[in-house]
């Protein structure tokens, strides 16, 4: 029967009539009373709960109701029977992408009573039971899904329980993240994409983790996303988004990281609790960060609550123009990341090891969605993926006294042609003093450009009197030696876009000199003491080489008319460009690596020398000389195809054999040298190349 709807219009059209293909019928072990015996003793075995149906059998079995529902759906069934007594293990990790539910029965056949053991989540979406077999006893194995998950193919273990090491390996309750398990994707919002990660918490202290709801002392669980990618020939690691804070409201007794020791009153020792993407992401609950000291781990309850609407809100908000498919066509890669902060956890001193980080895969073309891959990362930031993902990256932990711990990134890439690109990035991950300031040094005649800087996004009313933390971007400016990156003062504006806990920021930049270790300045943005932290990392070197006294008629001309290339000195008889003087390394007088290459040279020696002045050119036999004051020869050294170099291994440091003033100073260097051809340029029978003027660092 087909017509108009209410009060439309009739009008005329076609429909459709085809064939349906019949779905693939169930397996034969899809039925309790048809399970399919695997074994006996230890192996791993294949499974497949793709056109499983869901039975009435073992749907109500008090064990499997740890994670809100009691059903295992599209189930399929299996008999083992047990070649030794042992505590054994049936798991699905690491053999499937299928989300798991598994419980094990006594006996053969339809189970009569409550499972021995239930899971569904014991590492991430997939499960993992233990449970006491006896030697020639008979189990059954019910495979499945949880609720409203897809079947699929996979395999599973069966094998001894090993159980995990005991933990207390630090005085007091100690949280980390033991696993990053589950994703939920929400379909983007102007523009706006969002997820909430799913995280297990593991107390590998010595004393129970309290976890009180409706009080401060519960822990709240943050979710970031991070990317990595190449852009322009060099990588960078940015933090694309934080969520709100989950409030903590209850604790389980897994034993995901170590063996649960129990103990009421919270996370009991070795003991591990899975809160799913879902409940993390629930939106009514979540708590802004602004609240939270993180080095403390202390926060008002209940937190702020002001008003939020739509899918996207409160969650790990991210822009989706940064969103792209992973894989081989892209250098693109994404890390999720967890962090718990609670208020006795730091009271012990453990609030540094509170984060994990796991690889995540990314598909889609306009809306996009985020899977996780690898294995959790546990007691480390993401950021520290950076160095994973690219080689020669330095990551430097910087602790600021009496507050918290950053981390500090940095990374010199060469775009060719001379350019450096100077990559660095900063993760705060609980100093509640924020950090309000970044200073890179750069010495007299570095050239900088394309100074750029990247920050997250807050959300929601998450800042100071429910209004947004300031998302102003930090202007860098080269100014006193120094390239200097800073945010409005706490004094000035209380929402100021300062680096706060949890958060990465970017600072970037290119330079035309490659770069040396230096020390890298932190101002924390709360005022306090110390004003501010350095550390060390790829900066500018200097640009301490300079071109002078050339005889390529730019100046004083050559003696015979013999002018050289741009730069050179004047020509001899062998080469029409002149003889050349360069200068590389490290003019640095504590870390000398200065060197001189001269070439385009004729004769069979050469003499390097040295003056702490310079002078307008003057012809000097064929050539032009420039330097005078106090004269030192630093060597007479071997030509071989026309070129020689100082210091020569043996030979002292340029600094050292110049007796070059330990606070620096500016330096002249010519190389002198022998004409081969009488008859050029006569009557004289010498030249020397240009001349080079070499600025010395400390």
């Amino acid at each position: 029967q087909i017509g108009a709807f209410g009060a439309a219009t009739t009008y005329s059209a076609n429909f459709l009539v085809d064939y349906l293909a019949p779905p693939p019928p169930p397996p034969a072990h899809d039925d309790c009373a048809a399970a399919l015996a695997v074994g006996p003793g230890f192996g791993t075995f294949a499974f497949d709960t793709t056109s499983a149906t869901t039975g009435v059998e073992g749907q109500a079995t008090a064990a499997c109701a740890a994670t809100g529902s009691t059903a295992v759906q599209r189930d399929v069934w299996f008999t083992w029977t047990a070649n030794t007594t042992d505590h054994v293990a049936v798991s699905t990790c690491g053999f499937t992408a299928v989300n798991t539910k598994l419980a094990v029965y006594a006996g053969a056949g339809c189970p009569a009573g409550n499972a021995l053991a239930c899971n569904d989540t014991a590492c991430g979406t997939q499960a993992r039971v233990d449970f006491d077999a006896v030697a020639g006893s008979a189990y059954t194995i019910q495979m499945g899904v949880g609720p409203a998950a897809a079947g699929g193919p996979g395999q599973f273990s069966i094998g001894a329980f090993v159980p995990p090491p005991p933990c207390g390996t630090n005085t007091g309750p100690d949280v980390i993240v033991g696993d990053l398990i589950d994703v939920l994707n929400v379909t983007s919002v102007g523009g706006v994409d969002a997820i909430a990660l799913g995280t297990t918490s593991c107390n590998i202290g010595t004393q129970v983790l309290l976890w009180q709801s409706g009080t401060p002392n519960h822990p709240v669980i943050r979710q970031n996303l991070y990317k990595y990618k190449v852009v322009n020939g060099a990588g960078r690691m940015e933090h694309l988004g934080a969520s709100w804070l989950k409030h903590a409201f209850a604790a389980a007794a897994g034993s995901l990281c170590c063996t649960c020791q129990g103990g009421g009153g919270g996370l009991g020792v070795g003991c591990s609790d899975p809160y799913g993407a879902g409940l993390n992401g629930s939106q009514s609950s979540a708590g802004p960060n602004w609240q939270v000291n993180a080095h403390t781990g202390g926060f008002p309850y209940p937190p702020a609550n002001p008003a939020w609407a739509g899918v996207v809100a409160r969650r790990c908000q991210v822009p989706a123009s940064a969103l792209e498919a992973t894989g081989t066509l892209s250098t693109a890669r994404f890390f999720g990341e967890g962090h718990y902060v609670t208020p006795d956890d730091a009271a012990s001193g453990n609030q540094n090891n509170n984060v994990s980080w796991r690889e995540m895969s990314c598909t889609g073309t306009t809306e996009f969605s985020l899977a996780l891959t690898g294995v959790t990362a546990r007691t480390v930031p993401a950021i520290r993926a950076w160095a994973a993902a690219e080689t020669g990256v330095t990551l430097h932990d910087v602790q600021i006294a009496g507050d918290g711990l950053c981390v500090v990134g940095a990374k010199a890439t060469s775009l060719g042609g001379g350019q450096w690109h100077y990559e660095y990035a900063v993760y705060n991950m609980n100093a509640d003093r924020n950090v309000g300031a970044f200073s890179v040094p750069v010495a007299a005649g570095v050239s900088v450009s394309n100074i750029g800087f990247h920050d997250i996004d807050y959300h929601d009313g998450d800042g100071n009197g429910s209004v947004n933390v300031s998302g102003a971007d930090w202007l860098g400016t080269v100014a006193g030696g120094a390239i200097t990156w800073a945010c409005v003062p706490q004094a000035t504006d209380n929402n100021a876009n300062a680096i706060r806990w949890g958060t990465t920021y970017n600072f970037r930049f290119d330079a035309d000199v490659a770069p040396v270790t230096g020390v890298i300045t932190l101002a924390p943005w709360k005022l306090g003491v110390p004003a501010n932290v350095t550390t060390t990392g790829d900066v500018p070197g200097n640009n301490a080489f300079n071109t002078l006294c050339a005889g390529d008629g730019s100046s004083t001309p050559c003696p015979c008319g013999n002018n050289g290339a741009a730069g050179h000195g004047c020509a001899n008889s062998a080469f029409a460009a002149g003889g050349l003087l360069v200068g590389s390394g490290n003019a640095s007088v504590a870390a000398d690596t200065a060197r001189l290459d001269a070439s385009n040279m004729t004769g069979g020696l050469c003499v390097f020398f040295q003056g702490d002045a310079q002078m307008a050119p003057v012809v000097v036999d064929d050539g032009l000389g420039c330097v005078t004051g106090s004269i030192v020869r630093l060597e007479t050294q071997g030509v071989a195809g026309g070129a020689s170099f100082y210091p020569a291994p043996g030979d002292l440091p340029i600094a050292v054999r110049g007796a070059v003033n330990a606070l620096g100073g500016t330096y002249y260097y010519q190389c002198f040298y022998r004409n081969a051809d009488a008859l050029f340029c006569p009557p004289a029978t010498s030249n020397r190349t240009n001349g080079v003027a070499v600025t010395w660092a400390p």
